[in-house]
């Protein structure tokens, strides 16, 4: 008789949890590192920055330091879109370039914890869950905790090494 009601408690238990989990927070600001310099901002002012390519609030202070063709090169790549489904990134992510991804990645992101690569697949997940698809900025948005906290330098050597993030992704196959 237990064997019979331990699926009952468990289908019980999980909506009675639910309540009393708190929702996973998404990312409303950017905190991008270059050097020794650091700026945090709305993350309003990154999608600003994405549509318009001009740099306003804090995020204007920080792109003055940041070379043209650095500029450049962060806004082709905040402005990738993938048309991977969640399933097909689930997929993806599961793969040996998809593990690869996650794992430079985490080192794009500042964090004082090591879920790091746990972040980015929820954030990645989530992201091609939602209306407006996978992107960098609905991943950004998603990112589960209040503030990304993003390295530019690392992320430059991390585009440079892989000989631009276009031809990565564009050897992903869902």
């Amino acid at each position: 008789m237990l064997k019979r009601l331990s699926p009952c408690l468990l289908a019980l238990a999980l909506p009675v949890g639910a309540l009393f989990t708190p929702p996973a927070k998404a990312a409303n600001f950017v905190s991008l590192t270059y050097g020794p310099f650091q700026r945090s901002f709305p993350m309003s002012e990154l999608e600003e920055f994405v549509s318009t390519q001009e740099a306003t609030g804090q995020l204007r202070a920080l792109m003055r330091l940041v070379p043209k063709d650095d500029q450049a090169k962060l806004l082709q790549f905040l402005g990738m879109r993938l048309p991977f489904n969640v399933v097909q990134t689930d997929k993806i992510l599961g793969s040996p370039i998809g593990k690869d991804l996650l794992k430079q990645f985490s080192q794009v992101t500042i964090r004082r914890d090591t879920a790091g690569e746990v972040a980015l697949r929820g954030a990645m997940l989530t992201a091609a869950a939602s209306p407006e698809g996978l992107s960098m900025m609905s991943f950004l948005k998603n990112y589960p905790a209040e503030t990304i906290n993003l390295d530019l330098r690392k992320l430059n050597q991390m585009l440079k090494k892989q000989d631009g993030m276009m031809s990565m992704f564009g050897n992903l196959r869902p």
